[in-house]
C-alpha cells in the first residue's frame, strides 16, 4: 500500500511540474514581442540610411571625405551551422539619390538566447540583449578578438582595442537626430565604447528606436602620432597636441555618421 501511495504522489508531483513548466513557456512566449520592440524583425521591411565619413589615409598622409547611402532589406529566414534560424541583411549601395541601387553586402543576424546577433563583414557582434534595461551590460564581441586588425584605407587599425562592455543608456528617452532633423520619442542608446588617450581614440555608439529599429550610428576609430600637419612620416611630438580635437590630429582612421533617412516600419 505504501508503494502505491508512493507511486501515486511521484505521478501527481511530475504532472504539477510538467504544468507549471508549459505554463511558464506560454507566459515566455507571450511576453517576448514586447521586449523585442527596440528591434522588430521582418522579412521585407527596408531602411536607408545616409552616412558621411572622414577617412584619415596615413599612407598616403590624406584625408578624405565620403557621403552616400545604404538600403538594408531584411530577407528570408535560413538556418545557420549552428542550427539557429537566422535572416539574411541585403545591403545596396548609392552615391545619393539620382543613381540606382547596387547590391554591396549580405550580412546576417539572429536573436539568440534573447542576444541580437548580427554578421558584419565577417564580424559576429551582440548588438543586444533583451529585455532592454538601463545599465545592462554585457560583452558585444565576445565573438571578436581584440587585436583583430581591421583593413582600412592605407592600412589597417586595431579597432577593437580596449573595448570593454556594451551598456544600455537612456533607455525610453527622446532621441534627437540633428543630422536628419527627426525626433524618436522612445529611443535606447547602446554605447559600444568610449576610450581615449593621447594617441587612440575608440569611440562608437547606436541609438535604436522602438517598432524601428537603429536609426542613428556614430563612430571614432582614430590614431595619431602627433606628428607635424601634413607629413606623416616626421617625428612625433605628442606634448604639442594633447589638446588639439581628434579630427583635427588624427593620422589614422576614420569617422562616421549613420542617419536614418527612410523606413517602412
Amino acid at each position: 500500500m505504501r508503494n502505491n501511495s508512493r507511486s501515486l504522489f511521484q505521478v501527481v508531483t511530475l504532472s504539477l511540474i510538467l504544468v507549471f513548466f508549459f505554463a511558464c513557456e506560454r507566459v515566455i512566449d507571450t511576453l517576448n514581442p514586447i521586449t523585442f520592440e527596440y528591434y522588430p524583425v521582418e522579412e521585407g521591411k527596408y531602411k536607408i540610411y545616409q552616412i558621411d565619413s572622414i577617412v584619415y589615409d596615413e599612407y598616403n598622409c590624406t584625408v578624405q571625405t565620403n557621403s552616400y547611402q545604404i538600403k538594408e532589406i531584411t530577407g528570408p529566414k535560413g538556418t545557420d551551422g549552428e542550427g539557429d534560424v537566422f535572416h539574411s541583411i541585403q545591403r545596396y549601395y548609392r552615391k545619393d539619390s539620382t543613381e540606382a541601387w547596387a547590391l554591396q553586402h549580405i550580412w546576417t543576424e539572429k536573436i539568440e538566447d534573447n542576444q541580437l546577433q548580427r554578421v558584419e563583414d565577417n564580424q559576429r557582434m551582440i548588438k543586444m540583449v533583451f529585455p532592454v534595461q538601463e545599465d545592462r551590460h554585457w560583452d558585444g564581441i565576445v565573438y571578436i578578438r581584440r587585436d583583430t586588425l581591421v583593413p582600412i584605407r592605407g592600412g589597417a587599425i586595431d579597432m577593437f582595442k580596449d573595448w570593454d562592455d556594451f551598456v544600455c543608456q537612456d533607455v525610453g528617452k527622446t532621441f534627437i537626430d540633428t543630422l536628419a532633423n527627426i525626433v524618436y520619442p522612445d529611443a535606447v542608446k547602446i554605447m559600444q565604447v568610449d576610450k581615449t588617450n593621447n594617441i587612440e581614440r575608440r569611440f562608437s555608439v547606436e541609438v535604436y528606436a522602438k517598432h524601428i529599429g537603429m536609426v542613428y550610428k556614430e563612430m571614432r576609430i582614430l590614431d595619431t602620432q602627433c606628428r607635424p600637419p601634413g607629413t606623416c612620416t616626421g617625428n612625433s611630438d605628442i606634448a604639442s597636441c594633447i589638446l588639439k580635437p581628434w579630427h583635427i590630429k588624427a593620422e589614422k582612421g576614420f569617422i562616421l555618421k549613420q542617419s536614418l533617412l527612410e523606413h517602412n516600419y
